[in-house]
């Protein structure tokens, strides 16, 4: 067979199925059959907005499974035919301080899977050498679903977070926003770095009940109470350690600061849109408490290696995350589930 079904952006809120090429390998390259690829919530902002990194036409998704099926010469022998990989999205140009200090989501040059490098809506997808060399490739276990291992991109995105936001066992952590990410970083805390209480606050009454069947120990409703209010009275008066903004609203960032802990941590974890209004805040809660304001930005190759881990090791269960599946030729109603508020992860499975 040589041709294949993708899914093209072509522009601003235009994904179009395309009969394109099977890319041809090359020298260094490896080429896989994508049997995942998640939606995230920057495919959906490059889907509504564009992006400067994203040139149409580009096939986009970067939380990618599959099959290798081909290998270019001179690909280290650790990679055999028909191994089967999990790959992140941030690519380290190799050259630039971050990338040679190990911080490739940092990169100048800032490559990625599904931005300068066509991505995973699409049933084959050709890594570049960069990618394959010391990029955020994974081997999967032979029993590890591919719709669970494209979810490692995430989910290193998390470990990432947590790992700016120094953490610290025993910890009281806040989560603004109880979507995928929110939920990963819910499941991380308990699971991995031993937080003593996960406080989640999110609108959406059904997404804070699943946060509570992951483990969170207290649930707020904006709409219903003060949410400074009720963290600190959970919290004796002295906030919170650590603080994720894992949603794009401009108010949460604000909150956050308000609720910090002395010496505590606020990840701006979620993006926000350009034409959102400036944060604004008393810079003294900040002065005074001694407290950090981050922000954090992808993973690094190593980041995605321990997620994969963590996934195939079984310490951390995200499984259930999964709650919609479409095929290929169905991407333009996958996106919009994923748009809706009423899904959680949704995957396209290009092969299926």
């Amino acid at each position: 067979m040589e041709n294949m079904q993708a899914a093209v952006f072509l522009g601003e809120k235009l994904l179009e199925l395309q009969t394109r090429k099977i890319p041809e390998i090359k020298d260094g390259s490896i080429l896989i059959r994508v049997e995942s690829c998640a939606i995230c919530g920057s495919d959906l902002r490059i889907f509504k907005h564009g992006n400067e990194r994203v040139i149409p036409p580009r096939i986009i998704g970067h939380e990618v499974a599959g099959e290798i099926i081909e290998i270019g010469s001179g690909v280290s022998s650790q990679y055999k035919i028909g191994d089967r990989v999990s790959v992140g999205a941030d690519v380290p140009c190799g050259n630039c301080i971050f990338c040679l200090s190990g911080r490739a989501n940092c990169c100048d040059v800032n490559l990625a899977i599904g931005y300068q490098f066509d991505g995973g809506f699409s049933q084959y997808m050709l890594l570049d050498p960069l990618v394959v060399s010391g990029g955020p490739l994974q081997k999967l276990e032979s029993n590890i679903d591919f719709d669970i291992a494209a979810l490692s991109e995430p989910l290193a995105c998390c470990l990432n977070g947590y790992e700016v936001g120094l953490i610290k066992p025993n910890s009281t952590v806040v989560v603004f926003g109880a979507g995928p990410i929110g939920i990963m970083l819910v499941t991380l805390g308990i699971s991995y770095f031993e937080a003593a209480r996960i406080i989640v606050i999110d609108p959406n009454k059904e997404r804070l009940e699943l946060a509570k069947n992951f483990g969170a120990n207290h649930i707020l409703n904006p709409n219903e109470t003060d949410v400074v209010a009720s963290v600190l009275e959970l919290t004796n008066g002295m906030g919170a350690n650590m603080i994720f903004t894992a949603c794009p609203d401009v108010g949460t960032h604000e909150q956050a600061i308000a609720m910090v802990a002395k010496r505590g941590v606020i990840n701006l974890f979620g993006g926000l849109p350009k034409s959102c209004r400036p944060i604004q805040f008393y810079s003294n809660q900040l002065h005074y408490r001694e407290a950090y304001l981050t922000g954090s930005h992808g993973s690094t190759p190593k980041q995605h290696q321990l997620a994969v881990k963590l996934i195939t090791d079984k310490k951390i269960n995200i499984s259930s995350l999964i709650s919609h599946r479409f095929k290929l030729e169905q991407i333009n109603e996958a996106f919009a589930q994923a748009a809706s508020g009423q899904s959680m992860k949704v995957i396209i499975n290009p092969n299926a």
